[in-house]
């Protein structure tokens, strides 16, 4: 998406970009999905339409957010599976 979330030393470039890369790849891949389409709507300058609006609550009713949910209230890291 063309963020900057951390600066660190040249010679640990490739190391960090494997650690986000496997932090990404563990997370929920329809939100993953969700967010790269929403940061790149939000850079047009108009409003977002109706649907767009619903569409970005649509994750609070899948099957991953529920085990999101439960893992983190049970202090426990989630198993997503894209449902």
């Amino acid at each position: 998406v063309g963020l900057v979330n951390r600066v660190v030393a040249d010679d640990l470039v490739q190391q960090e970009t494997y650690v986000l890369a496997a932090r990404v790849a563990k997370s929920a891949p329809l939100v993953n999905r969700w967010h790269k389409k929403f940061i790149r709507r939000l850079a047009d300058s108009k409003p977002l339409a109706d649907e767009e609006v619903h569409e970005s609550y649509e994750a609070f009713g899948t099957k991953d957010f529920r085990r999101g949910y439960r893992a983190f209230l049970g202090k426990t890291d989630p198993n997503f599976e894209g449902d």
